[in-house]
């Protein structure tokens, strides 16, 4: 997942220079795993670091209504729709007017997601962010296609130690929860 693509921004973009990490969570992630998630996402707020997401599963929803804007942790939004469609929140406009968002669309016309703007945008996370945490992997779904894909290329590749993500833990894999969320900062 090498080469250029052309993105659009807004915000912040000096959060492309600083030490990043992508979310990714699929859509069908069960309830029982949103509590360790979001201790773990908390953590994750205090340290040094942008979480980037494309903000869209459940679950990845539910951690950007928890995000707190006076946190150390920076955040990007990458869009699978056309930038000039989006429309920020309360708390989104805050953290742009802090200076601790940016919002990036690959150069898309389509108002609303689509399987193939979902697909832009995810290669745009790839190629802007080496380092990816998987909050929890549906088998057989396309974050699995991913999760594989990746672990075969020069990614970091770290999951959400829980028992619901065990068919995911190899030697490649770094597992983390809230006891050592600042090992992201330290591979």
């Amino acid at each position: 997942m090498t080469g250029h693509q052309i993105f659009e921004t807004l915000g912040n973009v000096e959060l492309l220079s600083q030490q990043k990490i992508a979310l990714f969570a699929s859509r069908s992630a069960p309830r029982q795993i949103y509590e360790p998630t979001l201790g773990l996402f908390k953590e994750l707020g205090r340290l040094p670091l942008t979480l980037a997401s494309g903000w869209q599963a459940p679950l990845e929803k539910f951690l950007f209504r928890h995000i707190e804007p006076q946190q150390q942790a920076n955040y990007i939004h990458y869009l699978s729709s056309n930038i000039n469609q989006f429309k920020p929140d309360a708390r989104q406009k805050e953290l742009l007017q802090l200076k601790k968002l940016l919002v990036i669309s690959p150069l898309l016309k389509e108002k609303r997601a689509s399987r193939p703007s979902v697909k832009k945008r995810d290669e745009l996370i790839f190629r802007q962010v080496k380092k990816i945490l998987f909050l929890y992997v549906h088998p057989g779904g396309r974050l699995e296609t991913y999760f594989r894909q990746l672990s075969e290329q020069d990614y970091l590749l770290y999951l959400l130690d829980d028992p619901l993500n065990q068919a995911f833990r190899h030697e490649d894999v770094i597992p983390v929860s809230v006891d050592n969320p600042a090992m992201i900062l330290q591979t």
